[in-house]
């Protein structure tokens, strides 16, 4: 159990240890002697590691493909990712709480759990980046999702001025920015003008935003 912790950053669901041969009354009696804890039903994270406040959201997406190991599903990834303002509290940009977990999926995730909101939406590969081993949403697409979720324009408009002020050029991409929302204006319902508007609430210069880098 350690080990798997270890090689799956700290939190493992049940299924990954059933493939390494460890059954759930193992895991029932470590949680029993105060050796494991449960970060939510079918997901454990060893008693002394320290926790994250993604943890949860760590969890949430593992348990969408429990049985597979997370190096696998990077190798691989089957497009399930997190989004919304869950991705934006993970990449440290805005002020937006983190639950219910947002989570995106080419097709519809049946789950019961709780603390999720989950939602069919396709997300480009390369809008895809990972915080703790798990896979969120890029910043330029994280902002037309909070859009597209309807979040709060100002609140929308504080992860953009974030993005521009705290993270290199390389994690906030402007012409990939101006692309999202110009593919996006009737086609999702995203009024024309909307990246503007949130530009100049958020003080952020958009000239350097045109598509392809051209002001």
């Amino acid at each position: 159990m350690a080990e798997l912790a270890q090689s799956e950053g700290g939190v493992f669901t049940a299924a990954q240890a059933a493939r390494l041969g460890v059954p759930r009354d193992a895991l029932s009696h470590a949680v029993r002697a105060g050796r494991l804890e449960r970060v939510v039903r079918g997901a454990y994270r060893l008693v002394g590691t320290a926790p994250n406040e993604l943890d949860l959201a760590t969890a949430l997406w593992k348990l969408t493909a429990p049985a597979a190991f997370s190096h696998e599903r990077a190798v691989r990834w089957d497009g399930i990712v997190v989004s919304g303002a869950t991705a934006a509290f993970a990449l440290g940009i805005g002020d937006l709480h983190p639950y219910p977990c947002r989570m995106y999926a080419p097709r519809l995730i049946r789950s019961k759990l709780p603390g999720m909101s989950a939602a069919v939406r396709r997300v480009d590969e390369r809008d895809v980046t990972f915080r703790f081993g798990t896979p969120v949403t890029r910043a330029e697409r994280t902002i037309l999702d909070l859009v597209l979720d309807g979040e709060d324009p100002s609140l929308v408009a504080d992860v953009l001025a974030d993005a521009e002020r705290h993270l290199p050029r390389t994690n906030f991409d402007h012409a990939r920015l101006a692309e999202l929302f110009a593919g996006s204006v009737g086609r999702w319902g995203v009024p024309a003008g909307t990246l503007e508007a949130l530009a100049a609430e958020s003080g952020v210069d958009i000239t350097t935003m045109e598509i392809g880098g051209q002001a």
